[in-house]
């Protein structure tokens, strides 16, 4: 069920363009009609809302009801929903079927940026297996955008090594007990790498090189999570913190 813009629960039809001009005619490509007409059944007439994964959405007319090529009017600006505050991930990923989960929900909630992460426990070829995944990986994040009221789309990014992710600032994800609880981080902390590990854990040379780094290393709970389960939950409680409060 589609997303309202500015208000709670359901609202028009969501459909992707890959560009939106100010007015005029858009027509759609042969899958995102299909699922407008054929999948959600839009009939001539119907309100629809567009959106390019970049920032842009628009409320369209559904003028030309085609499963191969929906014609639509420009009508006017439409509101977004995309979070203010850019929370960006880096996770050693899991095995593709998890991970496919997992960007799926990362996307739903808004995150905006999710980065391969390699590390020292990081499976041989995993980045090389993310890297063929990406297109998949793009379509997850737009099918996302008519589900939440986004119109700025999950960016799946190149693979990047553990000392990249610390040069340009992290927050690792630790089960430490002794961590600080990622509650209580303010919300500008989540504008850096949020940093999720492999299975086992970052190694204690990684530790040390964060430390020094003056990364911060944050918990979730009291316990150990998946991989995918500590990449979502982060997100979420960083996006749902700057809801409730200041954002950066």
């Amino acid at each position: 069920m589609a997303t309202a813009g500015g208000a709670r629960g359901s609202g028009p039809e969501r459909a992707w363009a890959a560009t939106l001009p100010d007015g005029g005619e858009v027509v759609l490509d042969g899958d995102e009609s299909s699922h407008l007409v054929r999948s959600r059944r839009a009939q001539e007439g119907d309100d629809v809302v567009l959106f390019d994964g970049a920032g842009t959405s628009c409320l369209a007319r559904l003028e030309r009801a085609d499963p191969r090529a929906a014609g639509l009017r420009i009508v006017g600006p439409y509101p977004d929903r995309s979070p203010t505050l850019r929370v960006r991930v880096a996770v050693s990923l899991p095995e593709m079927g998890r991970a496919d989960r997992m960007v799926q929900a990362l996307a739903e909630l808004g995150v905006a940026e999710l980065a391969p992460l390699v590390s020292a426990r990081t499976p041989a070829g995993r980045a090389e297996q993310a890297v063929r995944r990406t297109p998949r990986w793009a379509k997850l994040a737009r099918e996302a955008c008519k589900v939440n009221g986004c119109a700025r789309a999950l960016v799946v990014g190149e693979p990047i090594a553990f000392a990249a992710a610390l040069a340009d600032g992290a927050l690792l994800l630790d089960p430490d007990p002794a961590a600080t609880a990622l509650l209580a981080l303010a919300p500008q902390d989540a504008t850096r790498w949020i940093l999720v590990g492999p299975e086992g854990g970052f190694t204690p040379a990684e530790m040390a090189s964060a430390a020094e780094a003056c990364a911060t290393v944050a918990r979730i709970g009291s316990t150990a999570l998946r991989i995918e389960t500590a990449a979502i939950a982060a997100a979420a409680i960083l996006l749902g913190g700057a809801a409730a409060g200041p954002t950066s």
